[in-house]
């Protein structure tokens, strides 16, 4: 596939832009940035490509955008923020009368594709970031990135890949609404997250959990997904797992009396879920030790 690329780089003396050429040892270790900066950018400011190897990500601070992406459009107001394949065909323009602020970064490497595809699970590369967006992590982290880029040093592609993975890091846990603080977790989740914890070697189901609880089990298993991130039973599979791998690993308890200490009688079922689990056989995980 062909690069290329339209633009008219309309924007204001001001504004700041930072091109890096990252070492090849930098591209096999990190993540690393080829491109940022911090743009007013005001009409005709576009730009349209497609097949360009990198990630970019725009968080606008004033004015208003446009955003041509997989077959739809999006209209950015101050606090949206997109991360886009720039692989794919885009545009991206200035559309208000007023220019366009934003802060943006071009970045390639490390596990930049598995966790774009962690951020576009939900089909859309636009969210809405709450409260005033120069105060947001993202507009610091990427201000951050600025000024490493202009004051670079022998260990700035390290500080570089780290910074950019929190950002990262931070798009995705805004954006699922997951940058919440342990206080706002709801009791009836603590309190399950608890008793799972005590009574993993039992086998129990959602409706059980129902009961117990007296809440809805399809609530129960959103709201549980969501704060603890995984669902209620998962939790106790994966409490189940992790003590029999303790057991394989410490104990000479042979393989079927572990099923049986984790509450799984049919060992068969559990020599199944042990490698599904964790890529490799109960005895191949014991001889490891």
């Amino acid at each position: 596939m062909v690069y290329w690329e339209k633009a008219d780089h309309s924007w204001t003396k001001d504004s700041e832009r930072v091109i890096h050429t990252p070492s090849q040892k930098s591209k096999e270790l990190f993540f690393y940035l080829q491109e940022i900066g911090h743009f007013k950018a005001f009409k005709p400011y576009f730009t349209e490509r497609e097949n360009l190897p990198s990630y970019l990500i725009k968080f606008t601070l004033g004015g208003q955008g446009f955003l041509q992406y997989q077959g739809k459009e999006y209209h950015l107001k101050p606090g949206d923020f997109f991360w886009i394949d720039c692989q794919e065909h885009q545009l991206y323009k200035t559309v208000s009368e007023e220019p366009w602020e934003m802060v943006w970064i071009h970045f390639y490497g490390g596990q930049s594709q598995s966790l774009y595809q962690e951020y576009c699970k939900d089909k859309s590369p636009v969210f809405h970031a709450t409260g005033q967006a120069s105060d947001n992590p993202i507009y610091r982290i990427i201000s951050l990135l600025i000024q490493q880029q202009k004051n670079a040093n022998a260990r700035t592609d390290f500080h570089t890949s780290v910074a950019v993975h929190e950002l990262l890091n931070e798009a995705i846990l805004q954006k699922y609404q997951l940058d919440f603080a342990v206080e706002d977790i709801p009791k009836q989740v603590t309190h399950l997250k608890e008793y799972l914890d005590q009574h993993f070697k039992e086998n129990l189901t959602l409706d059980d959990l129902e009961k117990i609880f007296h809440i809805n089990k399809y609530q129960l298993n959103k709201q549980f997904s969501k704060y603890i991130g995984i669902p209620p039973i998962d939790y106790l599979i994966t409490k189940k797992i992790s003590y029999a791998k303790d057991l394989l690993r410490y104990t000479d308890a042979s393989i079927q009396n572990i099923s049986l200490e984790i509450g799984i009688e049919n060992f068969a079922y559990f020599s199944r879920l042990f490698k599904n689990k964790t890529g490799m056989t109960a005895t191949f995980y014991r001889k490891q030790g």
